[in-house]
């Protein structure tokens, strides 16, 4: 049975490869000729489109160019959809935003306002599929570089979702592309397909957590995020010991939160592994977790996740625990409305725009212009919006995100995304993007030679003149001394990525950033009350910019206190 097991999981990575080869090829190629790509994809999406309610308010008939288009139909944002929105997933209408019919909603993070509903036609996940079988592409080639031919990985992504009135589900965008692909993804994955059957809420960390561990053969992971990796270490180091016993005895803890079907479901399939328990406790005995998951998992080749910009912090920390032999992929740049670019390869924080997932503008930062630009428009280097027409009925579409042009590949722009607009701290004219905070707190951590877990920031009006208070969560214990040091140090590098900082600094317009160190878990406690507060765990990270007065007291009741 092991010999079929093995023989079936070299076939699925095997074909998935081969198809996620072809995919890459495809966007590569299409990025060659993107404005022909790109103006046929809106045009045959306005004409298809042409008698909903939406496409007649805005006579998409009439629409022969993407002039046209734009001359047309104004930029939009959420309110402009709700009532549709609320009619689809109220009443099931159809026909309103998009002739295709909407099969599912995808559930914003909300970590920037209100979540909201996106409105998904069967279409539109299709560049998900193939950004999926990407994946197994890059899997399977670092796995051929070290010589294995097979073996499972985690992916820690769920398959939640739930009805909406009309019974149209709603949830993570990924869990329906998941869902679709529930039959294969048990033959890569070390999470057991019965665990896929249930839509009860369980604990899924400890679930993960056994699972990965159980398997010594595990040859990759994949998350949403890095953080979502460096949360599931952090549990497996907190709760080792009811891991290991568990794995020695083949059982399921009878404690742990889940259907108790589904329990004896998972038991049936289980066996004693007492030599694997021994190997864990003697490794998760070490203190020195240096390397420590190449340890555990000897066969682990290769990490996905987005782990970059504002989430590097929690892939430094996996290399640290990885060592230099594992691979780093840093997935894709999306959003719940559109799939918008993949990491230009492994190793890489640029991103490649997809060409197939819809139609993309851009509007100049500090710049007028008549008319949102298009791909072949961009300057190397400067910034731009992007407004997003997707393939299920969201058109000329700002989701507020800003991304920088790095380069091109053809004539497709590689890019790196910068900030959010709703996310800028703009005070007393200093305008600090979320970009310029990341890559100063990049370069403070290397010139401090901290080791940063996580870090948020919390403009502080209330004091005259204003300040900046950074709260860090650190491996090391900061002196008071080093407090006053480090801060000045920050303001320096921040001041170095904006100069109008350390001007306000120097004339008082605005005071000494204050750093806090917070207790560790915090920002786990931060996540978790995300997740109670309705956010999916796959899809919590970290607003680095606090305006709730509630989450700033969870930061400033966790503050270190100094001898």
């Amino acid at each position: 049975m092991k010999l079929i097991k093995k023989a079936v999981n070299y076939t699925v990575l095997k074909a998935g490869s081969a198809y996620g080869k072809i995919c890459r090829n495809k966007l590569r190629k299409k990025s060659e000729d993107i404005d022909k790509v790109s103006e046929k994809l809106l045009l045959d999406l306005v004409w298809r489109n042409r008698n909903t309610e939406y496409g007649k308010k805005y006579d998409f008939a009439g629409i022969k160019s993407v002039e046209d288009y734009q001359d047309k139909v104004p930029l939009s944002s959420y309110d402009d959809y709700r009532e549709y929105i609320n009619r689809i997933a109220e009443n099931g209408e159809q026909g309103l935003l998009t002739s295709d019919k909407v099969v599912f909603f995808a559930k914003t993070s909300g970590s920037t306002g209100e979540t909201k509903r996106i409105p998904v036609v069967k279409k539109a996940t299709k560049p998900y599929t193939e950004t999926v079988v990407a994946y197994i592409n890059i899997i399977k080639t670092e796995m051929k570089k070290r010589g294995i031919h097979c073996g499972k990985g985690l992916i820690t992504a769920e398959m939640e979702s739930n009805p909406t009135e009309s019974n149209i589900r709603e949830g993570l965008i990924s869990a329906y592309t998941l869902e679709s692909g529930k039959a294969v993804i048990p033959i890569i994955s070390c999470i057991p397909k019965e665990i896929f059957e249930y839509s009860d809420f369980m604990d899924m960390k400890y679930l993960k957590a056994f699972y990965a561990l159980a398997d010594r053969d595990l040859v990759f992971m994949a998350a949403v995020f890095m953080s979502n990796i460096t949360d599931m270490m952090t549990y497996i180091f907190e709760n080792k010991d009811i891991l290991i016993a568990d794995i020695a005895r083949g059982r399921i803890n009878k404690d742990i939160e889940m259907p108790e079907e589904l329990r004896t479901r998972l038991n049936k399939h289980l066996e004693p592994d007492p030599k694997r328990a021994e190997e864990l406790n003697s490794l998760l005995s070490d203190t020195d977790h240096k390397g420590i998951m190449k340890r555990i998992w000897k066969k682990l080749s290769v990490l996905i996740g987005i782990g970059t910009g504002e989430f590097e912090c929690f892939a430094n920390r996996l290399r640290e625990l990885c060592g230099d032999t594992v691979t780093f992929y840093y997935e894709t740049y999306s959003s719940s409305e559109a799939l918008i670019a993949n990491a230009a390869d492994v190793e890489s924080d640029d991103y490649l725009m997809l060409t197939d997932s819809g139609f993309f503008e851009f509007i100049p930062i500090d710049e007028e212009v008549e008319r949102p630009l298009l791909r072949h428009q961009l300057e190397v280097g400067k910034l731009y919006e992007i407004v997003i027409t997707n393939l299920s009925g969201l058109y000329r579409y700002r989701i507020l995100d800003v991304i920088r042009v790095i380069g091109f590949q053809g004539k497709n722009p590689l890019l790196h995304f910068a900030y959010r607009k709703n996310q800028v701290i703009n005070i007393t004219g200093v305008k600090l993007t979320s970009e310029q905070i990341s890559e100063a707190v990049r370069s403070f951590e290397n010139k401090t030679g901290l080791h940063l877990s996580d870090y948020t920031l919390y403009p502080d009006t209330e004091q005259s003149p204003w300040r900046l208070e950074l709260f860090l969560e650190l491996q090391e214990k900061l002196t008071k001394q080093q407090r006053s040091e480090y801060a000045d140090l920050f303001d320096i590098e921040l001041s170095s990525m904006n100069p109008e900082h350390g001007r306000m600094l120097k004339i008082g317009e605005t005071s000494q950033t204050v750093i806090y160190q917070v207790k560790p878990k915090t920002f786990a406690e931060y996540r978790e009350l995300r997740v109670k507060q309705g956010a999916s765990q796959n899809q919590v990270k970290t607003m680095r910019v606090i305006r709730d007065k509630e989450l700033l007291k969870l930061f400033t009741d966790s503050i270190v206190s100094y001898d």
